[in-house]
């Protein structure tokens, strides 16, 4: 009976904590906001972006030879909606278009062997192309055998080979490595600054820093130096897991590679200073962080590459900055790129959010200040 008794009065306890947590959220009236519109806009991203099939592929066509088959491949190709087709006059030429990444591969009809040129770093877009071009070359079997009655003699079929411009035929991991590792530096830092960020302000701790002769600038300058070192460390560690445990390939330097890190880690916690000024606990501060990071996680291409994103949501995936840090990483660890080679858009992108973000991180600190 005593034990019947403490348990009830368990639950009766239990409960009145339960409701008082409740009635906390529900006079908080942009908590309610967030919590409704936070998993709508998720999952209406989620389902049109992972419902989009690949298209604007951009891909060379090296005409050096005709038969059935070729023009099997040529005109299954040409049909197709994913890609944009570009014809080229030489192989050599082809493959510069794809150095230079003007190509995202290229197919060379010759008379005995149909060459697969692909760029072995964005392994979907390569699958595809394979893909396709095997679906176009059993077409022309299809016609050959139709036609075989009348033919005289058997017409030797064309071999199919593929040749990696970059790398080779990488795996999930390998093409999603790089970006997983601005990711984690852009997640842990934007958390750690706006949470920080808020309980100064809660605490009342600005207002007493903002009387010495500490400028706004020279306070969000210093908070960024300081957590900078903490994602220094966090990068690091994510680098040597990527690099040594799950062997992903390193083909270029560390530093260009750290470069690009610090770019969108020091974005990051700029732009937690700022969307800190929105949140009135850290309850809100969890809130908004599905918002600000699951839409780049979809959009930016971390495991899908772009041109599986609908077209109509792809100008969304050009504002935000991880785009640039996963293209940058991508192509200095699986093609050696230097910091020169994303210069332009990648570096100048991320220098450009950082700007943006600190300046408005300034501002809204001068206003709640003053």
């Amino acid at each position: 009976m005593v034990i019947k008794e403490e348990i009830s009065s368990g639950l009766y306890r239990i409960g009145i904590v339960g409701l008082r947590v409740i009635r906390q959220i529900k006079r908080d009236k942009r908590s309610i906001v967030i919590i409704i519109v936070n998993p709508i806009i998720m999952m209406i991203l989620l389902g049109y972006a992972l419902a989009g099939t690949l298209s604007g592929i951009n891909l060379g066509v090296v005409e050096l030879g005709s038969g059935p088959i070729q023009e099997g491949v040529l005109e299954h190709l040409e049909s197709s909606d994913t890609f944009s087709l570009l014809h080229v006059a030489s192989e050599s030429d082809a493959n510069r278009l794809i150095t230079e990444r003007q190509l995202d591969g290229a197919v060379v009809l010759g008379e005995n062997e149909i060459r697969l040129l692909l760029d072995g770093t964005n392994y979907q877009v390569a699958s595809t192309i394979t893909a396709q071009v095997a679906a176009g070359m059993q077409g022309g079997i299809v016609q050959i055998l139709r036609s075989l009655p009348n033919t005289a003699g058997q017409p030797q079929l064309p071999s199919l080979s593929t040749y990696y411009v970059y790398g080779y035929d990488l795996e999930v991991k390998d093409f999603a490595g790089p970006a997983m590792l601005g990711i984690s530096v852009f997640f842990f830092t934007f958390m750690t600054t706006a949470i920080s960020f808020l309980r100064e302000r809660l605490q009342g701790t600005l207002e007493k820093v903002m009387t010495s002769p500490l400028t706004k600038v020279e306070l969000v300058a210093g908070y960024i130096v300081g957590f900078m070192i903490v994602a220094a460390f966090q990068s690091i560690t994510v680098f040597i897991i990527l690099v040594l445990g799950f062997k992903v390939p390193m083909q270029g330097s560390l530093p260009a590679a750290l470069t690009v890190i610090m770019l969108i880690g020091a974005g990051s916690l700029s732009f937690g200073a700022f969307l800190s000024n929105f949140a009135r606990s850290e309850f809100q501060v969890m809130q908004y962080t599905p918002l600000v990071i699951t839409p780049q996680i979809v959009l930016s291409g971390v495991f899908l590459p772009l041109q599986s994103t609908p077209e109509w949501l792809r100008p969304v995936a050009y504002i935000f900055p991880l785009t640039y840090s996963n293209d940058a990483l991508r192509l200095i660890l699986l093609k050696g790129a230097t910091l020169g080679d994303v210069l332009f858009p990648d570096i100048f992108a991320l220098v450009l959010f950082f700007v943006l973000t600190f300046t408005l991180a300034v501002r809204m600190l001068q206003r709640e200040v003053g």
